[in-house]
């Protein structure tokens, strides 16, 4: 389903092997992304958390949320926003789907 969007979209060919509970690391402008299916909906986050640029690649997911593997850091999948550091984000995208291919949309925010 296409929306009407300001933004232009990254646009990434879908992995057919990412299956639910997996995950495939893509290049979108120059920086990874990591894709995730979880309960059958596709997430996307960048692959470096903004705190010592731990890998999410190999976080721990749960409940729509990513836990970075180097210091613990929760982040919300929806949002970007850091469940246990005040004031923290990454970014997330927004997926939409055109044939074989998935278009990211990078996703702002609200500052808490």
């Amino acid at each position: 389903m296409a929306t009407d969007r300001t933004q232009e979209a990254f646009r990434v060919a879908y992995p057919k092997e990412l299956d639910d509970d997996d995950l495939a690391i893509v290049e979108v402008d120059g920086r990874e992304v990591v894709l995730l299916k979880v309960d059958g909906e596709i997430r996307a986050v960048d692959r470096e958390c903004p705190h010592e640029e731990g890998d999410l690649g190999e976080g721990i997911v749960f409940a729509k949320n990513i836990k970075c593997p180097v210091h613990g850091w929760i982040f919300d999948l929806s949002t970007g926003r850091c469940l246990n550091q005040r004031g923290s984000w990454t970014t997330v995208y927004d997926v939409e789907f055109e044939g074989d291919t998935i278009l990211l949309y990078a996703k702002g925010r609200d500052h808490d």
